[in-house]
């Protein structure tokens, strides 16, 4: 009885809640027609891209190609009224302040007083989609009000995406906005509250589609270049969440990852369910799918104030996305030249003494993350490793990673970052994109891979008996240049530390093993990690050895890829016949291991034995149809077959290569390899007219030769720049001035 009573108790309140909110919710009617309006807007609408793209440089577009009544984009507080627990979340989200936060704002509006706000319809397209669409993107807008401002990605702006083409930066065509929608499509948008209540099916039918669920939807924003007609030059790729998230573990789509894991998407990541508080008419069993998409955005939810979405980002950037391992110490002791290895470091029993000169290998891994990290745009913010040596007492002998006096990062720090040049070789460090003419560094860690940070320094004399090796990775949202010049005032903004590790070192007596912490990472693990972090920096003989002590551990389930893992380094080495024998010993472990079995075919194809390089890719392609890399190779193998097959079989081979090329541009429209073989293949089919398009396309997306040079003598003029830019580099570490730290900005530091 007491379960039916609480059951009455909180329908009884809901309904209440309802009913208060079921008068006047009609929408305004009354409003032009679609045609009357899009005359309206071209009478003075700025067409500079033509008038068959109204809405570039975006790659957006609409149902019908015209533009949308403004007044069609429903106010959010409207879906508030019901959706009582996704509304307050979604107004602290980085989607609902995407246009009005001082960050973009500042970025945005150079681009207008620089350029023209015609170009900002680039930016819009995923930032504040409503005012695109509406036409008011132009140096002449037939109205001034737009409400929608305060919005930025509302919620019936993201749920009246119909289809996504891949391309990134507005990638989506929006569909006419709609409260209802018939079976047979017909679209309502002008209804109360209660029409929708007596009509739900119809409400989810006009809200919501399978695409909104695949990593496609969200990939048509979070995906970026620069277009030609934006900065003037050629395309450049910016980021490609969706691409990398495609190609990892988590997707399930790819054989290649290190690991495998349980297949995950964009929602089941930034959408985890959440208990309800307002009685959420969406709710299930009292939970919602967060409207927060709590990922990396510290600086709204602290310029703002908005400490329920800081507590929600700091606790989703703390949640094990991220490792650090300080695995290995290499030990030189004075008047000797050989290093001593010693790993991993809490596993050996060791010792250093006074004068050593030790250098700690620190693996940072990407574990649970299903793209690069950082991601997206890592010129304007920070990831970094925070290193420290401590003695006894706690005082700090030697540190690299920290905010100096000026709130800037350490120069020198082991740090995540892009770096973009202009075209006079200078520092892009204000995001002007549109200036950009190449990429000097471009430092992140793949899903599933690790990186490796080294730290050498002289262990002082009259240490006291102990040394102490911290790491932490830092993130800073934004750098101090770029958040001072967007709010026209310094201000320290939070540095959340996403993983540690310590160790600690006894000097001049012995260093035991400890015993190992079941709950702890498993070394085999650690060992794999530092091996891959080792290949990564091609240090291939390193890697190699590395991927032999996995192998020794017995773990079952990962000895055949602890095998193909060896293989690859010896690849790299030239050592095909070696790297066979081990491939044959993963795949008589495991017959289907795929990503063995694609490495298999690599060899043969070395080897000259295309036919067996085709039929072992055919049955990877078979497991994993839209491999792009096992699509890539089915391709090269085509091209070459057709020089050899009979002339009258010549044609069909190359028809074969051109269909697998296609069928990767199906994933990646920007694919520059692809869009290059479709050039040469629709030129030896004798399709002129294909082949030009493709040497156009090609000519704009492949990098740009010329500006090498840019590249290289920016890193000469930038040395802590040009260090981090090598793959294998070591920071010496000179004993720490603490005036060198600015010291108030610590207590951010958690």
């Amino acid at each position: 009885m007491k379960t039916k009573f609480v059951k009455f108790s909180v329908l009884t309140v809901w309904f209440a809640v309802a009913a208060c909110f079921l008068t006047g919710s009609i929408v305004k009617s009354g409003k032009m027609s679609p045609e009357e309006y899009n005359k309206w807007i071209s009478e003075s609408y700025d067409y500079r891209f033509g008038r068959e793209k109204p809405f570039g440089p975006s790659n957006a577009t609409t149902f019908d190609g015209q533009f949308i009544n403004g007044e069609d984009f429903i106010a959010s507080a409207r879906c508030g009224k019901c959706h009582t627990d996704a509304h307050p979340q979604w107004r602290e989200s980085a989607h609902a302040n995407s246009f009005r936060e001082p960050f973009y704002q500042k970025n945005v509006k150079d681009l207008i007083k620089q350029k023209n706000i015609a170009f900002t319809r680039h930016c819009e397209s995923c930032h504040n989609p409503a005012a695109l669409f509406a036409g008011a993107l132009t140096d002449k807008p037939q109205f001034k009000n737009r409400p929608y401002d305060d919005e930025g990605v509302s919620c019936i702006a993201c749920h009246s995406i119909q289809s996504v083409n891949g391309r990134g930066i507005g990638g989506y065509v929006m569909g006419q906005p709609a409260l209802l929608e018939k079976p047979d499509g017909t679209k309502t948008l002008e209804a109360t509250d209660q029409e929708i209540l007596n009509n739900v099916p119809d409400h989810k039918r006009a809200m919501m589609r399978p695409l909104l669920k695949q990593p496609e939807f969200c990939g048509a924003c979070h995906k970026s270049q620069v277009p030609q007609e934006l900065n003037d030059y050629k395309f450049m790729r910016a980021f490609a969440l969706a691409d990398e998230l495609q190609q990892s573990s988590f997707s399930k789509e790819s054989p290649h990852p290190f690991y495998v894991r349980n297949k995950e998407t964009c929602n089941t990541c930034h959408m985890t369910d959440v208990p309800t508080k307002y009685f959420d008419v969406s709710a299930k069993d009292g939970n919602i799918a967060s409207h927060r998409w709590a990922s990396a955005n510290t600086a709204i939810p602290s310029f703002y104030n908005y400490t329920d979405q800081l507590e929600a980002v700091q606790k989703f950037l703390q949640d094990d996305k991220m490792g650090v391992d300080i695995f290995a110490l290499h030990v030189q002791s004075e008047k000797k030249s050989k290093e001593k290895l010693i790993a991993p470091l809490n596993r050996k029993d060791f010792k250093i003494k006074e004068g050593d000169t030790l250098t700690a290998d620190v693996v940072i891994t990407n574990k649970n993350i299903g793209h690069s990290f950082p991601p997206e745009l890592r010129d304007f913010y920070e990831a970094y490793v925070e290193f420290t040596v401590t003695d006894a007492a706690d005082k700090v002998l030697f540190k690299s990673g920290y905010i100096r006096p000026d709130g800037d990062l350490d120069d020198k720090a082991h740090c995540y970052k892009t770096y973009l040049v202009k075209g006079d070789g200078s520092f892009n460090d204000l995001h002007h994109i549109w200036k950009t003419r190449v990429v000097a560094q471009n430092l992140a860690i793949p899903s599933g891979r690790s990186d490796l940070a080294r730290y050498k320094f002289v262990v002082p004399q009259n240490i006291g008996g102990q040394l102490k090796l911290t790491a932490k990775l830092q993130y800073r949202r934004f750098t101090r240049v770029f958040s001072d010049y967007a709010l026209g005032k310094s201000r320290d903004l939070p540095v959340v530390m996403m993983a540690k590790s310590e160790r600690v070192l006894l000097v001049g007596e012995e260093n035991k093993s400890q015993p190992v912490d079941p709950k702890a990472m498993p070394d085999w693990r650690r060992w794999n990690n530092y091996g891959i972090a080792l290949l990564d920096q091609r240090q291939f003989p390193q890697a190699a050895d590395a991927f032999d002590a996995v192998v020794d551990y017995d773990f079952k389930d990962y000895k055949a890829f602890a095998y193909t893992n060896k293989a690859l380094a010896l690849m790299e080495m030239g050592g095909w016949k070696e790297a066979e024998k081990l491939v044959d010993k993963a795949l008589a472990i495991d017959a289907q291991n795929m990503r063995a079995l694609f490495q298999s075919g690599r060899i043969s194809r070395v080897q000259s034995r295309l036919d067996e390089a085709e039929a072992d890719f055919k049955k990877v392609l078979e497991k994993y149809p839209r491999d792009r890399v096992t699509l890539q190779q089915l391709g090269e193998l085509a091209k070459i077959k057709s020089d050899s097959v009979p002339k009258e079989q010549r044609g069909a081979q190359l028809e074969i290569a051109k269909n697998y090329y296609l069928q990767i541009l199906a994933i990646d429209p920007e694919d520059v390899g692809s869009h290059y073989n479709l050039m040469i293949l629709y030129q030896k089919l004798g399709m002129r007219d294909e082949a030009k398009k493709e040497a156009v396309i090609f000519k704009d997306l492949k990098d740009d030769p010329q500006v090498t040079a840019l590249a290289g003598n920016f890193l000469q003029a930038n040395p802590a720049a040009g260090n981090e830019s090598l793959p294998f580099h070591t920071h010496d570490l000179l004993p720490f001035n603490p005036g060198q730290q600015k010291t108030e900005y610590l207590a951010l530091l958690q």
